[in-house]
């Protein structure tokens, strides 16, 4: 029988940087390799040395393309790996315009601290050499004992849980684990069986506001700014916010053909994943395919502007409210609308609205949690505006949704081992397991291995 050994070198204890080591034997698969963020002190993690050899890595397997779980993929390449990386085409075609856009921001903090930068840019674009991309159910041979096969996160678009199969041993990788009924995503696949799985558990202490409500509180939102005559910020991810937001908008807009306030997608990068998605149209659900029917694209609608260069961005300043403007980033780290912030956050009669998690050390989070202001080029802008968040959007499971998927195996694992969470919510959630479930669930430890037997 062979010896299987899990070490993890991310995500464990914390949110971001997810890397997962499995070593068959001799035989080593890395899944994922993302990056550290949040303060300062955990994005200088990402210059550390790997605790592990690049080059005598056999494969890498990505599970999606966020940057918590890509962005160090050209360090491996700088490192000497050279063999294949892994991933649905959707992931491929996601991870190649988040990793360009992350070089840009990369070397501007290397500049700024006079730090080597992470990865050359040959890296990166060599990095595009070594996809191999796999559709959804088509078990993949590593070797003659080693094979796996990707399923349905219902995280974003691509997001893929990885089963691997060795000899007669399953393990399971589950990646980000969606929230159910998403805008636009299929949901989760559930399994039978397994006898090992590492699983996600960013919000394995709490449960998500009612979906039903969820886009009621942002078309509110949307009059109540309309009302004001103001403007409502919403600092947006690229990748699956952004087009569950414009779907829903795109819904409203439609069947509401006098409403005429206009709405500006100021971020670039959303602008190429949005094309992405059209181009990926089949794997969205059951009501996405339904509207498809009578509105071939339901990311484009009356009163929609795109802003690709600095003069459209800044041209929306002379725009009279009301007005809603999406841009990245998500976390407000970053991109367009640190600019909006510095321009709309200190009048009360604005609105800053917030879709997802915030990793704290962020500006997002900051702001969330009641910052008075904030530090622009030097200069501080106080925060006046009205902030809010809507919980329903999370890409992430609740509680509820974890439990109900780990429920559903009727095999029950050997072991599930927690990782993606902050040390006190997997503490937490490893007891739930455990009581409602009668699995024993372990909170992984940073470069520790673990021997599945």
């Amino acid at each position: 029988m062979s010896q299987i050994k899990l070490t993890s070198y991310g995500a464990t204890g914390e949110v971001t940087g997810s890397c997962h080591l499995l070593e068959v034997n001799h035989y080593k698969i890395l899944i994922d390799c993302g990056l550290f963020q949040g303060d300062e002190e955990n994005y200088w993690k990402n210059w550390r040395e790997f605790n592990f050899c690049p080059e005598e890595l056999n494969a890498v397997i990505l599970t999606h393309a966020h940057l918590d779980h890509c962005g160090r993929l050209p360090k491996l390449y700088d490192q000497k790996y050279k063999g294949k990386v892994y991933a649905t085409d959707a992931t491929r075609q996601i991870a190649q315009i988040i990793l360009k856009d992350s070089v840009h921001i990369m070397y501007e903090k290397s500049a700024k601290h006079r730090l080597k930068p992470l990865y050359s840019t040959n890296a990166f674009n060599q990095l595009n050499r070594l996809w191999q991309t796999i559709d959804y159910y088509q078990p993949q041979p590593l070797n003659s004992k080693i094979s796996f096969t990707f399923y349905q996160a219902g995280h974003i678009l691509g997001a893929a849980i990885v089963e691997i199969k060795v000899e007669n041993q399953t393990i399971i990788f589950t990646g980000d684990i969606g929230s159910e009924n998403m805008p636009l995503v299929q949901n989760i696949d559930y399994f039978d069986r397994a006898d090992y799985v590492i699983m996600e558990g960013t919000y394995g202490n709490r449960n998500h506001e009612d979906k039903k409500i969820r886009n009621e509180k942002l078309l509110e939102a949307v009059k109540r700014i309309t009302i004001k005559n103001s403007t409502l910020l919403i600092p947006l991810f690229a990748v699956e916010r952004t087009q569950d937001v414009l779907k829903i908008l795109n819904d409203y807009y439609e069947s509401h053909l006098d409403f005429n306030v206009p709405v500006f997608l100021d971020s670039p990068l959303a602008t190429e994943a949005t094309r992405i998605y059209q181009r990926h149209l089949n794997l969205l659900n059951a009501e996405a395919q339904e509207t498809l029917k009578t509105d071939r694209d339901i990311f484009s609608f009356p009163h929609l502007k795109i802003t690709s260069h600095i003069r459209q961005s800044k041209q929306i300043n002379s725009v009279p409210p009301p007005k809603i403007i999406l841009a990245g980033s998500g976390m407000a780290e970053g991109g367009r609308i640190i600019h909006h912030l510095a321009r709309y956050a200190s009048r009360p009669e604005n609105n800053i609205l917030f879709m997802g998690f915030q990793v704290p050390g962020t500006l997002g989070y900051k702001i969330l949690n009641g910052a008075f202001a904030f530090d622009y080029y030097n200069k501080s802008i106080a925060i006046k505006s009205v902030v809010g968040q809507i919980d329903g959007f999370s890409t992430h499971a609740d509680q509820n949704e974890l439990l109900k998927w780990l429920g559903k195996f009727t095999g029950k694992p050997k072991k599930v081992f927690l990782v993606h969470g902050n040390q006190e919510i997997l503490e937490e959630f490893s007891k739930i397991v455990k009581k409602n479930l009668k699995i024993t669930a372990e909170v992984v430890k940073n470069n520790h291995s673990i021997i599945l037997k």
